[in-house]
């Protein structure tokens, strides 16, 4: 291997490290009250390196962030073409997801738990909605829409985060399942004909 690979595996065993770290602390505490001095320790990298990489923990957090972003994205490529088309069995792509929060459960935790970022969570929320919505609805979206996929998004969110602090007590599979059922129920609502505003 050459020296720029090495280097290369290198940045990212130090990133996996840090981020690793980072994961670990947010499990205990918010992330306004980790200093770079014990996640460093932590990591067993010096401060040094870690401003080599980060400005400081608030930019690891935003990149440990936008990974997850990108993943989701990924997740909801795979799953958007599925909306619509009537179908009750269940998606790879969302038994997919909950396999990716399984082998992932840790940072997932971390984030979506007690000290993770507020905001985080409704930019996660909101992504997934304007995705939804754009998919269901291209043409614009009606009000009972909008609340129908605001309350679907938080609800998959609501079961996921509970799913996970409680340890996983159930099987990717059935959580799959869960999911899509809720899924596909407020499709329906939002599908169906509205009743004239009052």
């Amino acid at each position: 291997m050459n020296t720029k690979g090495e280097a290369n595996r290198s940045v990212r065993a130090t990133r996996r490290r840090l981020c690793g770290a980072l994961v670990q602390l947010l499990a205990e505490k918010p992330v306004r009250q980790i200093t770079v001095r014990e996640l460093t320790r932590l990591a067993r990298v010096s401060r040094g390196t870690f401003y080599f990489h980060y400005r400081d923990i608030y930019e690891l957090l935003d990149h440990l962030e936008e990974e997850q972003i990108a993943q989701l994205n990924r997740f909801m490529d795979a799953l958007l073409p599925r909306l619509g088309s009537g179908a009750d069995e269940i998606p790879p792509a969302v038994l997919a997801l909950f396999e990716y929060l399984d082998e992932n459960d840790a940072i997932c935790a971390a984030l979506l738990g007690p000290h993770g970022d507020p905001a985080f969570v409704v930019r996660l929320q909101r992504v997934i909605a304007a995705r939804c919505m754009g998919y269901l609805a291209p043409g614009g979206s009606t009000a009972q829409q909008r609340y129908l996929t605001a309350f679907a998004v938080r609800g998959c969110f609501g079961a996921i985060e509970q799913w996970l602090q409680q340890g996983k007590p159930e099987s990717t599979a059935r959580m799959a399942q869960i999911t899509w059922q809720g899924i596909r129920a407020v499709e329906r609502l939002i599908a169906a004909p509205q009743p004239p505003e009052e």
